[in-house]
């Protein structure tokens, strides 16, 4: 809920202006996961409808008896007190913060806001059943409520008993804020109805107790896997990579490994595997400290690839201060780190003459470099690695900024080089044309055609005489087929840029360029807009994926055109195809859209390669499991549109595909398969035609109710229906027959609903309603399906 919309909700307070607000915040270091949560909350208070508001604060994970700062003796009829914690500390399971409630209850109206989300609410630490309440006059204190459990609730039939709760509150459920605010505001003959927390009195039954917790490392792992699903349990695994954890890390492992995960974040934060580390706190400049619980580790990594490892220990290195390494206990596992065997390099002669002096080619250095520290680190250690070959190949998908982070090693290094010499290698007719070039600056003689003949231009580098070496730079290469012939490896340092994933094959060190890190996407938008907000900045450099010239296109948009951040976001599709399409950049010699039109016009469409890509580019952002992707698979091919989807062998093929022409990202043994978004953004804004567009939406849906599983209501069930749920385009499966989208939109809702997700559920039917109910019958069953699970119309604005 924004804060206006928490506002609006607090309006019934306005019938009782004389009341003063007692906002309450717990400050345990759990907490600090909801710290804007919080401050939203602040500000909307502040403009709410009381005579006066009173912030106060209690540390629910302190020792001893919870205290708040007092503000005086309340005075019954005339107070309300808010209590904002997620209720997972020793304190609500012991009883302290209850018996807290307790005696605020006793002068005060009293509620407790509460921000985990539904499918968090197994961790909080207090019973939680289903009451109600009814009060006989305004601001009566919570304790003098009429109060019972609600009828036909399991408690209920149970027997179970309590002398009176305390309503907790969802921050982001209007409805329910504003039907509280009427109880204590404005009383009328009606219930509200909630969840509450039971205060202790004579006759308490034990009914009400929490259950002892789990603690083992492998029965958390599995409540992770079962309740959040495999993107949560995927970014505790990266996480595991690092001596402490901390929320900035874990926000960046998300926003730059994850970017899908968002809602993971939460769900690991509370999983049970993250521990606080209070004596670790002086290690990291004042931040709070997380281990990962003591054999959690290894039960987490064994699905990481050492592609995962490298980039989850990258981001680690680059947040963590060097104290927070100094007393690493644990290590990554060295089966996911250690390196492969180094191919020996061919023999070197070094008996020729002197090379000459020769001037370095080197394209101009981009003023705008940001970053990429490690990086150049590890470029420079593994040319320089001892009994390698000099090579290094640097890969990775089109703009992700391969060849700015060699022009940068090229010139940080050429110092160190007798000579840098920088080629165009888009293919071998133009790699011989540049080393024909350096043959003249290394006096080799010319052949009949004028021109130093390659032969000997390797000879004389290999058997030339140096003082300090050379470096040759080989930029866009093509697949190595037609190119390794040229390089005289063993004799000097080389280093390849290209997105052909073949070259790693070449080398056993390949060096995948990821987009930039967060911090490094801030700093570089603000070389071109540096008024924009770290929430401004983060906004467009997710949206972007962190990509390099999409980042510098957006920071020249905002900087010189009228359209606001904002806007910006609004129309994001359409603004940024549009400037990757049609726009040059001074640091980048050619158009990314257009680099990417004709790496989808070369795919064609005879292995079904293309068709896959326009299909993942309409799935939504992040890692798409094979098992999803491979749902609608049969035994024999498929014809028509989608048929790549339904042959197991052609998706297989088609996967290879994308995955050689660096346009997806595909892990090993199948695993997920990826698409940048700013490639997806291009696919949709201008690859892709209006009838592709169309035709690839129909495949999605037909793909995700093929999908469906047989009994959501299983672990693994639950799994595959989070994942659908979070790729379901609803106005693109609204736009279809309902014969065609009535199941899988229902299934949808219906799962939302399962895991207590009410609101979702209820906007899903909604929106459902309001562009089929046209289409059915009156008395037809899918409407009273769809009707059941809408719910009251909201209120929010």
């Amino acid at each position: 809920m924004n804060p206006s919309t928490l506002v609006q909700a607090l309006r019934p307070f306005e019938s009782t202006p004389h009341l003063t607000l007692d906002l309450v915040l717990d400050r345990a270091p759990s907490m600090e996961l909801w710290t804007r949560t919080v401050d939203d909350l602040r500000a909307a208070l502040g403009r709410a409808p009381f005579q006066k508001l009173r912030v106060r604060t209690v540390d629910t994970s302190a020792p001893g008896e919870p205290a708040a700062a007092d503000t005086g003796v309340p005075r019954p009829g005339g107070q309300v007190v808010l209590l904002v914690s997620n209720c997972v500390e020793d304190a609500w399971q012991d009883g302290r913060a209850v018996a807290l409630l307790d005696h605020w209850c006793r002068t005060s109206a009293t509620a407790v806001l509460q921000p985990l989300p539904p499918s968090l609410r197994h961790r909080v630490r207090v019973p939680l059943a289903p009451f109600r309440w009814r009060a006989p006059r305004p601001a009566t204190p919570t304790a003098w409520l009429e109060c019972g459990l609600q009828p036909g609730s399991l408690e209920e039939a149970a027997g179970l008993r309590a002398p009176g709760a305390v309503p907790v509150l969802d921050p982001a459920d209007s409805r329910s804020v504003e039907a509280w605010a009427r109880l204590v505001a404005a009383p009328t003959t009606d219930w509200y109805e909630g969840d509450g927390i039971p205060t202790p009195g004579p006759g308490t039954p034990d009914g009400f107790a929490m259950p002892v917790p789990r603690t083992e490392p492998a029965d958390l792992v599995q409540t992770l896997r079962d309740v959040a699903g495999p993107a949560a349990v995927r970014l505790a695994a990266l996480l595991a990579v690092a001596p402490l954890v901390t929320l900035d890390l874990l926000h960046a492992v998300r926003r730059g490994l994850l970017p899908e995960a968002d809602e993971a974040v939460p769900e690991v934060f509370h999983s049970g595997l993250l521990v606080r580390a209070p004596d670790r706190d002086r290690d990291l400049a004042g931040q709070h400290a997380f281990v990962l619980l003591d054999g959690a580790a290894e039960l987490l990594t064994e699905e990481l690839t050492r592609s995962d490892m490298r980039r989850a220990l990258d981001l680690a290195v680059e947040l963590l201060p060097p104290a927070a390494w100094a007393r690493n206990m644990r290590r990554a596992p060295s089966s996911a780190l250690r390196a492969e065997p180094v191919r020996p390099a061919p023999p070197t002669r070094r008996d020729g003459p002197d090379l000459p002096v020769v001037r370095s080619a080197l394209p101009a250095r981009n003023p705008r470099f940001v970053g990429r520290g490690e990086l150049l680190d590890t470029i420079d250690a593994t040319l320089r690695r001892p009994g390698g070959d000099g090579l290094c190949v640097l890969h990775g998908i089109a703009g992700v900024g391969k060849t700015q982070a060699a022009l940068e090693y090229a010139h940080r290094h050429r110092g160190a080089y007798d000579f840098v010499w920088w080629s165009q290698a888009r293919d071998a007719r133009n790699l011989a044309l540049s080393l024909a070039r350096l043959g003249d600056e290394l006096s080799v003689p010319p052949g009949p055609d004028g021109l130093a003949p390659v032969d000997g231009v390797l000879d004389r580098l290999r058997s030339g005489r140096v003082d300090r070496g050379w470096l040759l730079v080989l930029d866009n290469a093509d697949p190595p087929a037609g190119l390794t012939p040229l390089l005289p490896l063993g004799a000097g340092h080389i280093l390849i840029t290209s997105r052909h994933v073949s070259w790693t094959e070449e080398t056993a060190h390949p060096l995948r360029v990821a987009p930039l890190s967060r911090p490094e996407s801030l700093a570089l938008l603000r070389t071109r807009a540096p008024w924009l907000t770290d929430d401004q900045a983060s906004a467009v450099a997710e949206r972007a994926g962190d990509l390099p010239p999409l980042l510098i296109h957006l920071g020249r948009s905002l900087s010189k055109g009228p359209l606001d951040v904002a806007e910006h976001l609004d129309g994001f599709d359409r603004l940024c195809a549009g400037l990757l399409l049609n726009y040059g950049l001074p640091d980048y010699d050619v158009k990314l859209a257009a680099v990417w039109q004709r790496a989808v016009a070369e795919l064609g469409d005879a292995d079904g390669a293309a068709e896959l890509l326009r299909v993942l580019s309409c799935l939504g952002t992040g890692p798409v499991s094979y098992g999803l992707l491979s749902a609608a698979t049969e035994p024999s091919p498929a014809t028509g549109d989608g048929g790549v989807l339904h042959d197991k062998y052609v998706l297989h093929l088609a996967l290879l595909r994308l995955a050689d022409e660096d346009l997806a990202t595909v892990e090993v043994q199948g695993g997920p398969v990826e698409v940048h978004p700013a490639l997806q953004m291009v696919m949709r804004g201008v690859v892709m035609t209006a009838n592709d567009y169309r035709t690839a939406q129909e495949a999605v849906l037909r793909l995700l109710t093929a999908a469906l599983p047989a009994d959501p209501a299983t672990p693994s069930g639950r799994v595959r229906m989070t994942e659908i749920a979070r790729r379901l385009d609803l106005p693109a499966a609204l736009r279809m027959p309902p014969a065609a989208a009535y199941r899988l939109v229902t299934a949808v809702i219906e799962h939302h609903a399962a895991v207590g997700d009410s609101r979702a559920a209820g906007g899903l039917a909604r929106a459902a309603l309001k562009v089929w109910s046209g289409r059915f019958g009156a008395d037809d069953r899918s409407v009273a399906v769809l009707r059941a699970h809408a719910g009251p119309p909201s209120r929010d604005p």
